[in-house]
């Protein structure tokens, strides 16, 4: 996670989207703070998280067949 910190520790501010009603995107500087500093934190692991078990899913299981046909062969 060594990589992952300095994502964070230059920048002392934040960018995020209000809500408005004209058209286009209204973006807002807020403090990073250390706790919105670690939910991003927490948020970023639980993404990383449910795309290797997808990609994991994704993959095809070719040691799993093998076995399997080596069984079914004996």
């Amino acid at each position: 996670m060594a990589g992952f910190m300095g994502a964070f520790s230059g920048t002392r501010a934040l960018e995020i989207v209000k809500r408005n009603n004209s058209p286009g995107l209204l973006w807002k500087r807020i403090k990073l703070t250390t706790t919105r500093k670690n939910n991003a934190k927490k948020r970023l692991r639980r993404v990383w998280q449910n795309e290797a078990v997808l990609r994991a899913c994704a993959e095809p299981q070719q040691e799993t067949a093998a076995s399997t046909a080596a069984v079914g062969n004996k």
